[in-house]
């Protein structure tokens, strides 16, 4: 976890020899470039000091935390399916049939890029059936499961 301001953010930080350096904040992929780093940073360093620029890989920028919310709002339908958010391979799965979630809960652990993300739920419900296991190869939005 990182705190900037008053905020905390879930960071996972891929390979540092390797520019531009991959990571996954708060669940999304960005790429990380940085410049002229101090040699030393103390814990008093200021995070806004830094001289950090981001971008996206070809993907839409973050939801706003709005509009997060209310997609993640019960639906009339009878049940959701929970997808990949990128290409990878499934490490393990969290859940079964009949297992109650709450949003936030882990659901998977997906490497992508030689780097472990826990996927976790996006909403409540109980989970009607799982599409994926342990070692599968899963693409870009396939379904891993499906949540009532």
């Amino acid at each position: 976890m990182v705190k900037i301001g008053e905020r905390w953010y879930t960071v996972e930080v891929g390979d540092l020899d390797e520019f531009p350096i991959q990571a996954v904040v708060d669940g999304e992929l960005v790429e990380v470039e940085m410049s002229d780093m101090p040699t030393a940073m103390s814990p008093q360093t200021d995070a806004a000091d830094l001289p950090v620029q981001s971008r996206e890989p070809s993907r839409p920028p973050p939801t706003p935390p709005s509009q997060r919310a209310a997609r993640a709002a019960p639906s009339e339908e009878p049940s959701r399916s929970f997808k990949t958010p990128m290409p990878g391979v499934i490490v393990s799965v969290a859940v079964k049939e009949g297992d109650q979630v709450v949003t936030g809960d882990p659901i998977c652990i997906l490497e992508a890029m030689k780097m472990q993300q826990t996927l976790r739920a996006d909403w409540s419900g109980i989970v009607q059936a799982v599409h994926v296991t342990a070692g599968e190869q899963v693409v870009d939005g396939q379904a891993i499961a499906d949540l009532e």
